[in-house]
């Protein structure tokens, strides 16, 4: 087979598969221009990671949309923008603004255990290399918890007022006040909690708060499974929200 030859059957090939790709939107009701349109997406589509299903179900419901959407003369173009404007819209979504408290509380509890886990590793070490006289100085129990779960409450508050996918309610300014007196009353129920007086809140030994971090770690693993955690520093399996 000469050159010329090979080339024009490669051309009828591209061009055999070409019309095989446009037959999919051909004689389906689509305009020519929306049906010209369709072909191009979808080309662009095969291009991307998405799914074969995931891919299928995108070009069934931009199908059904645009036969119903032109009879009022709209236009895929109108609807979509440029094929590359689509492509982007849908492998990188718009985030959805989120209301202040949505899933708060799972994040305000993965916080808390997450502080949990640290306070009492810390004064667990430092009862374990302290000396008898400095185990007065330690925090006691009740107020590890006490600071473990206003910690928790304060840490995914303060991250949503800065979150810009989050419906606000009020200006940058005041939320930058809020910001400050929710800081402030931190650090007072920090002074408070840990002068409870020692007979409701005991200094437990060393290794009770090693045992309270193991067991706050395994219950912070379910909870960030079971939950969308956004809101963390403790990841135990982070490659799952990738």
């Amino acid at each position: 087979m000469t050159e010329e030859k090979r080339n024009a059957h490669v051309q009828q090939k591209h061009h055999d598969k070409d019309k095989e790709e446009r037959s999919q939107f051909d004689n389906i009701g689509l305009t020519k221009r929306n049906a010209d349109y369709m072909f191009r997406f979808n080309r662009a589509l095969r291009g991307t990671d998405l799914s074969v299903d995931r891919k299928s179900e995108i070009i069934s419901q931009m199908k059904d949309q645009l036969l119903v959407e032109q009879k009022h003369g709209a236009t895929a173009r109108n609807l979509y923008g440029t094929v590359e404007e689509r492509i982007d819209f849908i492998i990188n979504p718009p985030k959805k603004p989120t209301k202040l408290m949505d899933n708060f509380w799972p994040n305000a509890v993965y916080n808390m255990l997450f502080f949990g886990i640290i306070f009492n590793i810390l004064y667990g070490i430092t009862l374990l290399i302290s000396k008898g006289g400095q185990v007065e100085q330690s925090a006691g129990i009740v107020s590890i918890i006490v600071l473990s779960m206003l910690s928790g409450i304060i840490m995914p508050l303060l991250t949503r007022m800065l979150d810009s996918n989050v419906q606000h309610t009020y200006s940058g300014w005041m939320r930058a006040l809020f910001m400050l007196l929710i800081i402030i009353a931190w650090v007072l129920s920090f002074t408070l909690s840990m002068s409870i007086p020692r007979a409701i809140n005991p200094v437990v030994p060393f290794y009770v708060n090693f045992i309270i971090a193991a067991v706050a770690i395994g219950v912070a693993i379910y909870v960030y499974r079971k939950y969308t955690i956004t809101v963390n520093f403790f990841t135990p399996n982070a490659n799952r929200r990738r």
